[in-house]
């Protein structure tokens, strides 16, 4: 019996946790996301291929759940090309400063801002849609970015975004590097 009652405490306290960690992780998310950094060759590469690697997942992620949720496949297709678009605009935005030895770039905050907030409307969303199907019984929509298409396809904006700014990135180091007379370009 004392299991019972500790199980909802532990609720409660992890809750009461998430909900004083999530401000703090938002304020470095949007600090780090737009901070002056080192354009290293192997991390870029690294998380490019990463990015990728989580593409990949996704998208049969995305195929399987196209069985059940309406409008997924679409959804999460035009999210991503909205993703690349939008990856396109952000290395645009983005300012690089070539040193001697180093490459310098600083993402661009509104645009760090935006992703940010982006996420958070998504989980307040959710969390609210979670509350009225399981206390209310209403049923989540089946249409709109309020569906789980929708969910999938802020997913695949962000993945979009990721991939098409690590490339161009990816692309701009190489060329530095090549300028700089370095042979260890990444390919």
């Amino acid at each position: 019996m004392p299991v019972l009652f500790a199980l909802p405490l532990a609720i409660l306290v992890f809750v009461a946790i998430m909900l004083l960690l999530m401000p703090l992780s938002l304020w470095q998310r949007v600090r780090n996301g737009s901070a002056r950094r080192q354009a290293r060759p192997w991390l870029i590469s690294f998380n490019f291929w990463a990015t990728l690697v989580s593409t990949g997942l996704f998208a049969l992620f995305a195929g399987i759940a196209g069985f059940w949720w309406p409008g997924t496949w679409s959804y999460a297709a035009l999210g991503w090309l909205a993703g690349l678009l939008l990856g396109v605009l952000g290395h645009v935005l983005t300012r690089f400063e070539a040193g001697p030895e180093a490459l310098h770039y600083k993402p661009n905050t509104a645009l760090v801002l935006a992703l940010t907030a982006m996420i958070v409307v998504r989980v307040v969303a959710g969390f609210v849609q979670g509350w009225q199907a399981s206390v209310n019984g209403l049923p989540w929509p089946d249409s709109g970015w309020l569906s789980h298409a929708g969910l999938l396809a802020m997913a695949a904006l962000l993945l979009g975004y990721a991939g098409m700014y690590g490339w161009l990135l990816r692309r701009r180091i190489g060329r530095h590097l090549r300028y700089r007379g370095y042979d260890r370009s990444p390919r």
